[in-house]
């Protein structure tokens, strides 16, 4: 898509964040994950993604630790405005944050997903089961961000969760 930034979420954007994955999920549980995540300081990165115009994208990353230790991260939600679905703007959020996650020290990367998505990333569902955390199974994946993190460990994720 032509025309397309990326940058962080402002306070802002709040309303319009929330909007845009009520749209994108049809429930509201993902925006209250989002807006939970910012009041407890558990988030790391929400960016939008947009035109001239709107608002068409969101991505929220937040903090997961291993065995006590503030190292990983978690991917989700990400959200797409309905009318531009599958053209691009998730996976061009997904790449901008994996590497700004990358570049800020982080381990892993987790995510719970699609299982025929996520792979195209570099996510596996068989690194995830490595470590032990309130979800497994196929849609349950993670990303090797960089080589000095943990090979296994225990995952604490944050309140917003409910895990």
């Amino acid at each position: 898509m032509n025309n397309l930034w990326i940058r962080p979420a402002t306070e802002d954007d709040a309303a319009i964040i929330t909007e845009l994955n009520d749209a994108a999920f049809g429930t509201p549980e993902e925006a209250q994950i989002v807006t939970q995540l910012a009041m407890d300081g558990d988030s790391l990165a929400s960016l939008v993604a947009h035109d001239d115009r709107r608002i068409l994208g969101h991505i929220q990353f937040f903090r997961i630790w291993v065995d006590g230790a503030d190292v990983a991260c978690g991917l989700g939600p990400v959200s797409a405005h309905p009318d531009v679905q599958g053209r691009g703007i998730g996976s061009g959020l997904i790449r901008f944050g994996l590497t700004l996650m990358e570049g800020a020290g982080r381990s892993h990367c987790f995510l719970l997903g699609h299982k025929d998505y996520y792979p195209r990333f570099g996510f596996s569902a068989e690194l995830a089961a490595e470590f032990g955390g309130p979800w497994s199974g196929p849609h349950f994946m993670a990303l090797k961000l960089n080589e000095n993190g943990p090979t296994s460990g225990t995952l604490k994720y944050p309140a917003a969760f409910g895990a």
